[in-house]
């Protein structure tokens, strides 16, 4: 990536370039500075580069619709992340090249957002596999060289400022629009945990009643056993007994009387 960004940095030497040339360097310099023995060809370099360039330069562009409405206070990871959502919402996908972003946003080619000549780089098809990282550790080499701003960003910045006031009114009400949405979705979580919770303890209280109508009627079978067993005993005629049996019943039978008549 650093041998795109440095060439594509200086626009004269770009255009004096031929295209065959050019991919030769990259392809060079790529393999000079590879440390993980991948293999890659200059077309397929160059394919990388087009897709690279192309996502970074949108991204480039929410960041600077974010920034042109942020509120001071806001801490430059909120401008990303409402850069992100921003980027997600246009494009229907998840901004994938930040890495690349974060190695060439302080550089004149992209500090502004605009459409840059392709003439060199065509952009790489849509089914092209980015993978995070080529191989090549390339920071320093894209972060030490530095252009006055060009012909082509000057009249795309002052295009910018002569919708800045739309653009950043579009972008307010998109992102509450969002911050809407976001809340929508938060508060109909909430209402369905809310009802859960009400199901849970409905269930509970329901579970409790049914568990003290089984005890309820458990007891009410023991008291009509035993009012059985009472009157059973109650039906002995002691009389036609004698001795031990005789006195085993009658005490019995003094006990139901007393019991019921304390119940009473």
């Amino acid at each position: 990536m650093a041998q795109y960004a440095n060439t594509s940095v200086d626009a004269i030497h770009s255009y004096e370039l031929k295209q065959n040339t050019f991919r030769e360097k990259v392809w060079e310099y790529f393999h000079k500075h590879n440390t993980f023995g991948t293999t890659r060809t200059a077309i397929s370099l160059t394919s990388r580069w087009g897709m690279i360039d192309k996502e970074t330069n949108r991204f480039c562009g929410c960041m600077a619709q974010v920034k042109a409405i942020s509120q001071s206070g806001t801490t430059e990871q909120d401008k990303i992340d409402n850069a992100k959502a921003l980027y997600k919402n246009n494009f229907h996908l998840k901004f994938q090249f930040e890495h690349c972003w974060l190695m060439l946003k302080d550089q004149p080619e992209w500090s502004e957002p605009k459409e840059r000549s392709r003439t060199l780089l065509p952009p790489a098809p849509d089914s092209t596999s980015i993978v995070e990282g080529d191989g090549v550790s390339l920071l320093d080499d894209v972060s030490n060289f530095r252009r006055p701003i060009g012909r082509k960003a000057e009249k795309a910045n002052r295009k910018n400022k002569a919708i800045e006031k739309t653009v950043g009114e579009y972008l307010a009400k998109k992102m509450k629009f969002i911050e809407e949405s976001q809340k929508q979705e938060k508060d109909r979580i909430k209402a369905e945990m809310v009802h859960l919770k009400e199901l849970r303890d409905t269930v509970y209280r329901e579970r409790i009643q049914l568990e003290k109508e089984k005890l309820r009627i458990e007891k009410e079978k023991l008291r009509i056993q035993e009012m059985f067993d009472d009157e059973r005993i109650m039906l002995v005629d002691t009389s036609t007994l004698a001795g031990v049996q005789k006195l085993f019943y009658e005490q019995l039978q003094r006990e139901i009387i007393a019991r019921r008549t304390s119940s009473k």
